[in-house]
């Protein structure tokens, strides 16, 4: 593997995979595997959904690229869908969740005219240069300083903590409802609402980082939707928002979005025909499909299983972390040996789980059986 190579690949599995159908993979031997990791938590539909494989097939058909210089349909309408199902008033289009927060981190800073942004400890926002300023998670920032950017780090929930931080030059909080990476980390109850009430005070922008969280994972369309108080005035989205295919969008309100102005900020392959039309596809059959319940109901099903091993269940829907009473990295790997293929996290005692939402009760059996050989 040459040097390029290594910067880009993070193949740390000793299996290749070749194809997969709903919540399966299949490895160059053709052995299955039952995927509770969910590409990093964007194959909520699983694996080359029938209406998913056609709608980004009959759009190639038609119109395969063209840029934001024109007006399309096709993005009209994947941007009016994405708007109805999260509750915001506008969307841009991008190609990954941290080209999101890169634009929504520029327009906080320029709405308010101030530079500074508060952010969590143990956060996750992307590995860019801003996003490495307002992340604080594992070596990620550590690896590439100096980093860019104005920034105080806060503890999670610590609410005195929170409100020292503000002043008047802070632009905005960016917060993940549920920390990921950190190891499936839910903000306490009444934390984003406090949040929201901060911002209003000091005139700051509250930016929701719902990569992870967004587009019915958690089993609602955003997880922020939890407390309907909190009132984000930026979400960014991605991961599970095209189905496997990239695409990510950065969500404003009204009041935001009359802070922009065209060509402030762009993305040439941010909104093309083919990722829109992948948008239009999950969004519509996570809805029909009622993937949102199902979600909920995986997440009822693992906490009312008995999971050798786990001492608690964090998260909700399709994102839960199992905090294991040792070490979950040889766990992760003695679990492939059984055909089940899950994440870590940043907490080394937490499995990561973000599956497909209509994972079935067999794959749910074949986890807890494969706990229980291995913990056992």
């Amino acid at each position: 593997m040459s040097a390029l190579q290594t910067l880009s690949a993070a193949a740390t599995l000793p299996v290749r995979f070749v194809r997969g159908q709903g919540a399966q993979l299949f490895d160059d031997a053709d052995t299955p595997y039952w995927d509770f990791y969910g590409g990093h938590a964007v194959a909520l539909l699983g694996q080359s959904h029938p209406a998913w494989v056609a709608a980004i097939h009959m759009q190639a058909q038609t119109l395969s690229f063209v840029s934001t210089v024109a007006p399309l349909d096709v993005r009209d309408r994947a941007n009016a869908e994405l708007c109805a199902f999260t509750g915001m008033d506008q969307a841009f289009l991008v190609n990954s969740g941290a080209e999101a927060n890169e634009a929504a981190l520029k327009i906080a800073r320029k709405a308010t005219g101030r530079t500074v942004i508060v952010a969590m400890e143990r956060g996750f926002h992307g590995r860019t240069m801003a996003c490495l300023g307002v992340t604080h998670s594992g070596h990620y920032r550590s690896d590439h300083s100096p980093v860019h950017g104005e920034v105080r780090f806060v503890p999670p929930g610590d609410e005195a903590a929170l409100a020292a931080a503000m002043g008047p030059d802070v632009a905005g909080i960016i917060v993940e409802p549920i920390q990921g990476i950190a190891g499936v980390i839910p903000m306490p109850e009444g934390y984003l609402t406090r949040c929201r009430a901060l911002c209003d005070v000091h005139g700051a922008v509250l930016i929701m980082d719902e990569v992870q969280t967004g587009v019915g994972r958690t089993g609602l369309p955003l997880a922020s939707h939890i407390e309907p108080t909190a009132r984000p005035d930026l979400v960014t989205v991605g991961k599970s928002l095209g189905g496997g295919f990239p695409v990510a969008a950065l969500l404003l309100s009204r009041a935001m979005a009359d802070t922009t102005k065209p060509g402030e900020h762009g993305s040439t392959f941010g909104g093309g025909p083919l990722a829109c039309a992948a948008l239009l596809a999950t969004l519509e059959i996570i809805q029909t499909e009622a993937l949102m319940a199902k979600a909920k109901a995986f997440e009822a099903k693992i906490r009312g299983g008995d999971f050798t091993g786990v001492v608690q269940v964090r998260g909700a829907g399709c994102l839960l972390g199992l905090v294991m009473d040792q070490p979950a990295g040889p766990i992760k790997n003695a679990l492939l040996d059984h055909g089940i293929l899950v994440g870590t996290s940043n907490d080394k005692n937490c499995l990561r789980l973000c599956p497909p939402a209509a994972m079935p009760d067999e794959g749910v059996d074949a986890l807890q059986a494969a706990l229980a050989a291995v913990c056992g």
